[in-house]
């Protein structure tokens, strides 16, 4: 049964930053994936990781299968730096409910302090509530994340809760803090008029 509200999928791949291309995953990319998900810094504050050559293997076919999916409602991206044609990461874009979409991103520690995760997120916002026509973006982050945080922050993102206790994971109970921006919101950043 299709969910009421997804039908407009997918969005248009790959997509182009000023200096990052955001495309679909493929097989070939498995040495790439595996060097930034098997690193503890990458995962320090995401609920998996590091993960293992089987478990890059696994995570790798599971997000080349969602490509297939309709409707598409998960848009998880390789991103590749366009100067050098290297993948740095990876980021997504979800619908988690009707005119809902989280967002999230994770890059390879030498291609931190670039501010390549704001131009991530900046693309991501974009294609939510322009293609997916999401009404609210929200994202989740660990509490200790400051780094995640100032990017949030950054784009626009605003807080609006804290969740104790949000989901248990490697052996612990994480808290983690929920950032949301709402259409209008981004709408009257980028001098948008609503017709609604």
């Amino acid at each position: 049964m299709k969910a009421a509200g997804l039908e407009r999928m997918p969005l248009c791949l790959p997509r182009r930053t000023s200096r990052l291309l955001l495309r679909e995953f493929t097989p070939a990319d498995f040495d790439a994936v595996y060097a930034y998900s098997s690193d503890p810094r990458v995962t320090r504050y995401l609920f998996f990781g590091p993960r293992d050559h089987d478990g890059t293997a696994e995570y790798l076919d599971g997000l080349i299968q969602s490509q297939q999916e309709m409707p598409r409602t998960r848009f998880e991206l390789a991103v590749e730096e366009t100067a050098t044609g290297v993948l740095i990461g990876a980021c997504d874009l979800s619908l988690i409910e009707r005119h809902v979409a989280d967002l999230g991103y994770m890059l390879s520690p030498m291609h931190w302090g670039k501010g390549y995760a704001t131009e991530i997120a900046l693309a991501l916002l974009d294609a939510g509530f322009c293609e997916l026509r999401a009404e609210r973006i929200i994202s989740t982050v660990d509490v200790n994340n400051k780094a995640s945080i100032r990017v949030l922050e950054k784009i626009g993102m605003r807080w609006e809760a804290v969740f104790r206790k949000h989901r248990r994971a490697k052996n612990r109970w994480w808290d983690c803090h929920l950032y949301v921006l709402p259409r209008p919101v981004w709408e009257a950043s980028r001098g948008i008029h609503s017709s609604v």
